[in-house]
């Protein structure tokens, strides 16, 4: 099984520890499986979960609004956020495609991570796709 830390969440995420901490104990959105010595360590769905959560919370969902959500509201969601950005080339639809190439690569789904990459191309070219963003090029944590 493929685990995470905190530090790992924040570096895909974006969101502070600290923050990821408080939305655990506030809200119930993450649930930690902890070390002998007490250290949190998450799996590839917390992570998803996490990476969808601040989706929601970038687009104007507040966090109390998102713990209550049930899971078809929730993923209802965050579908019509992707489908919202699919055809812009803003700065934030950039981020929403992020978002989706880290999860796709998560799932190993080469056809979601596909029509992605695939449209960044299309409508930046690679140098602008790459330049601007819409394809990661930083580096991410490796999983434990």
């Amino acid at each position: 099984m493929v685990t995470y830390s905190i530090k790992d969440l924040e570096k895909f995420s974006g969101i502070k520890a600290h923050t990821i901490r408080v939305w655990e104990q506030r809200y119930g959105l993450l649930n930690p499986e902890r070390t002998d010595s007490n250290i949190r360590f998450y799996d590839e769905e917390q992570l998803k979960h996490l990476l969808n959560i601040s989706l929601l919370a970038n687009n104007g969902h507040k966090i109390s609004k998102i713990a209550k959500y049930s899971s078809d509201e929730f993923n209802q969601e965050v579908r019509s956020i992707y489908e919202r950005f699919e055809n812009e080339a803003s700065s934030e639809a950039v981020k929403v495609k992020i978002n989706g190439l880290i999860i796709a690569m998560l799932e190993l789904d080469e056809l979601k991570f596909e029509k992605i990459f695939s449209t960044s191309l299309l409508k930046r070219g690679f140098g602008m796709a790459v330049q601007r963003g819409s394809i990661p090029t930083r580096r991410f944590p490796l999983p434990h």
